[in-house]
């Protein structure tokens, strides 16, 4: 898949990335096999294939070919090819640009837990676009990426708790998941100095729950978990 079209808008809030979604594997069947496997109906071929249209890999790059191939995969309900067709539309590559029918395709996607999908919908509630804008609604998406471990998500949603927008404010909570997320994604990262700025304004005994609940939220599958539990009991 080509290379992350979000990241302005990520920059915008607060972290930019340029890193590939998915790197091309050199060892995977040709395009000839791929495209036998996806004239079957197969839903991973056809994502693949999507991908190799999209960048040019193993085949002339053609962004319609790829809108097509997605598609198919897509409505067979695979997530990563919903999140691609997403991304398809919303840059207008291969398909008229159309921001609602990338939000379509972008929540089709997180509500099957794919976190980037998740992430692009929190950031799409943040600033209001193509939604009505809503800080409530963009953290509930950031809370299940971040959980999915997107560390751009734990960033996102440690601001919302940073500035109490969309949520009740919690120094203790923005501290962990800043944490958290600078562990996860240190490079080209601001979650650390955002940390910085927020200690100077908190106790050392605020500091040690925060660090404490960090290394809850790093286990496995836990994030969320502890999280809800410190809001509960923020003492």
């Amino acid at each position: 898949m080509k290379r992350l079209k979000i990241a302005g808008m990520l920059c915008v809030l607060g972290f930019c990335c340029n890193a590939p979604l998915m790197a091309a594997n050199k060892t995977e069947p040709s395009v000839q096999a791929t495209t036998r496997a996806a004239r079957k109906g197969d839903a991973a071929a056809q994502l693949r294939l999507g991908e190799m249209y999209d960048l040019g890999d193993s085949a002339p790059q053609d962004y319609t070919e790829a809108v097509k191939w997605y598609r198919l995969s897509a409505e067979q309900g695979n997530a990563a090819a919903r999140f691609a067709l997403a991304e398809m539309y919303k840059n207008g590559d291969g398909v008229a640009k159309d921001i609602q029918a990338a939000i379509k395709w972008y929540r089709l996607a997180a509500e099957q837990d794919y976190a980037m999908a998740q992430l692009l919908l929190g950031v799409l509630y943040e600033s209001g676009t193509g939604v009505k804008q809503s800080a409530g609604e963009a953290a509930r998406w950031y809370r299940l990426a971040a959980n999915g471990g997107e560390a751009h998500a734990q960033l996102l949603l440690a601001n919302l708790y940073n500035t109490g927008e969309g949520v009740t404010r919690n120094p203790v909570a923005a501290y962990a998941l800043y944490t958290v997320s600078a562990q996860r994604e240190p490079q080209g990262n601001p979650a650390i100095g955002h940390r910085t700025q927020l200690a100077a304004g908190m106790s050392a005994a605020e500091i040690e729950r925060a660090t404490a609940l960090a290394r809850e939220m790093a286990k496995s599958g836990n994030l969320l978990k502890a999280l809800d539990q410190h809001l509960k009991n923020p003492g």
